[in-house]
């Protein structure tokens, strides 16, 4: 039999195994959001990186690039130190002076950083420029270099201006030794790196804007998933309900009659039998059968046959008490409990469904015909030991009213 209370464990179980599921997908829809974040800003920053290593190659390639001395723009001091004079002066008086990759780079820088917010910079452990010396995140990236690590790079979302940090190594080439002679620089060893920092405020938004909508999508989906699953057990454990119940239903109801069948009228029986034995009190049986009842099934067929024991279950079940209690235990056979009823009673009742049955016709399609039945009365006694020592009796009062012309009530 189908529990309610099994059907509460099992909801509560599958609600959780769904919770925990969809929590799982978007756990990881969410942690591939951040991963995706990161890439998207690793990529900015490799792209700098590819336009930076470009541009410095093309200032190679041309050895520098001279531009007017203009007001603002000042002479290189450290190729002065190095006994390279940055400035030459053109036959119409203007001065031209040299910019060089490092200081092209961090010209560069200050303009992107003023439109975009990006600046970047070339670093290195021997810095010619002071200016060049790592902080804390190059100079952890340019030791790791000497693993054989290529890039290095950490978000950095503490700070009020959250930054993403990247760092690639910078290899010595061939014009970098002019200037960086007497280091003990050799062409292809790591000089330093270009270091490029990017702001990730409207980043970072964007994601915990994403990350809230997967949150309330989760949210959203659990508590549909539940909803539907809980109408939907419930829907089913109600069907469940009514099956089960019908299915007792015919374990215990005759189909043809809707009377109890035999199994259940005598489990009943028994009952009664040990409450009459325990409180002392009277119970009285009634055994019943229909007159000739085979001559009925072989002259007018089986559909009529079923018609008369449908309409005499019904007379049967109009004649007694409401306690009184009602069963199909043959063919044509019927039992009739008469709890706490002495015997008078009792043969009253029996000859008040007998009267019921004979005086009205039954009719099936074109088929009318009067039946008759005879009952055997057996009230308890001291002497009974069992209901089958009642039923007996019954049975015997029964064939003596057969025996003595049908359509009558005989015993006790």
């Amino acid at each position: 039999m189908f529990h309610f209370k099994q059907l509460e464990s099992f909801l509560i179980s599958l609600c959780i195994v769904i919770s925990i599921f969809i929590a799982a997908i978007f756990i990881f829809l969410d942690n591939n959001t951040s991963r995706l974040m990161l890439d998207r800003v690793r990529e900015q920053a490799v792209t700098y990186l590819d336009l930076i290593n470009h541009t410095k190659k093309w200032n190679f390639d041309y050895g520098g690039v001279y531009v007017e001395k203009v007001k603002g723009v000042t002479s290189n001091v450290y190729l002065e130190k190095l006994g390279i004079n940055p400035d030459i002066r053109c036959a119409d008086e203007r001065v031209l002076t040299i910019r060089n990759h490092a200081i092209m780079t961090s010209e560069i820088s200050r303009r992107s950083e003023e439109d975009e917010g990006v600046k970047f910079r070339l670093t290195s452990l021997l810095p010619l420029d002071p200016a060049n010396t790592p902080d804390m995140f190059e100079r952890n990236g340019l030791k790791l270099f000497s693993t054989e690590k290529r890039e290095h790079y950490e978000m950095l979302t503490d700070s009020p201006n959250p930054l993403f940090r990247y760092i690639s190594p910078l290899y010595a080439e061939g014009s970098c030794l002019e200037c960086h002679r007497g280091l003990g620089i050799r062409q292809g060893d790591i000089l330093g790196a270009v270091s490029i920092s990017i702001p990730i405020q409207g980043l970072l938004k964007e994601t915990r804007h994403t990350r809230l909508i997967i949150l309330l999508s989760a949210i959203s989906l659990i508590g549909f998933l539940i909803a539907i699953t809980y109408f939907m057990t419930l829907s089913l454990a109600r069907d469940l309900k009514n099956a089960q119940a019908l299915l007792q239903s015919m374990a215990l109801t005759d189909e043809l009659t809707g009377l109890n069948n035999r199994r259940q009228v005598l489990a009943r029986l028994d009952e009664e039998f040990q409450r009459s034995i325990r409180l002392g009190e009277p119970i009285c049986l009634i055994y019943l059968d229909i007159d000739h009842f085979k001559n009925i099934n072989d002259t007018y067929g089986h559909p009529v046959g079923d018609q008369v024991l449908k309409c005499i279950a019904e007379r049967m079940q109009s004649c007694v008490r409401p306690y009184d209690i009602v069963g199909r235990v043959g063919g044509e056979e019927f039992l009739i409990i008469a709890p706490a009823s002495p015997s008078e009673d009792a043969v009253s009742l029996a000859e008040r469904v007998i009267t019921s049955i004979s005086k009205e016709t039954i009719s099936e399609g074109t088929v009318r015909l009067t039946v008759t039945a005879s009952a055997g009365v057996a009230v308890i006694s001291t002497n009974d030991t069992d209901i089958d020592d009642l039923l007996k009796r019954a049975d015997r009062a029964l064939y003596q009213a057969k025996a003595e012309g049908r359509n009558r009530v005989a015993g006790p």
